[in-house]
């Protein structure tokens, strides 16, 4: 398995010729997508890891992908939240399940933040934009 890492410093006219290019090569729009994030990470100095993935995890592996710890991710096979199979001593989650929970517990994450900003805003102590709050959530 071949692992790439890009690490800042990077030139930023390379970045946006880069860009041009994946936007305009990319079949599809989730590579496409991609690539825009992994270039605007390199451009705001956050290193970027390129790999393939598997699609039967390990719990580590899962984990990683969810930023959670290991015993998290066994918290969250144990209760349920997510389908896995165990043909023998180790559990292995899909690759699929993984994303799917992710973007769920992403789009719950915002819909929470929306109701708090708006509760925010009706009581007079809201103090961001919309803009910076969808960014703290990409963190």
């Amino acid at each position: 398995m071949s692992v790439t890492l890009l690490s800042p410093p990077v030139d930023p006219q390379a970045l946006a010729e880069f860009e041009a290019v994946v936007v305009q090569a990319s079949p599809t729009d989730g590579i496409r997508e991609a690539f825009t994030e992994a270039l605007q990470a390199l451009a705001r100095g956050t290193s970027v890891r390129i790999e393939p993935i598997p699609e039967l995890l390990t719990t580590s592996q899962a984990a990683e992908l969810l930023n959670v710890s290991r015993t998290t991710m066994v918290k969250l096979l144990e209760d349920g939240k997510l389908p896995y199979e165990q043909p023998n001593v180790h559990r292995l989650v899909r690759l699929d399940d993984v994303l799917d929970y992710k973007r769920q517990r992403t789009a719950k994450r915002r819909t929470f933040l929306n109701q708090l900003r708006q509760e925010s805003l009706e009581d007079g102590t809201y103090f961001i934009t919309a803009a910076e709050a969808d960014e703290a959530l990409k963190r």
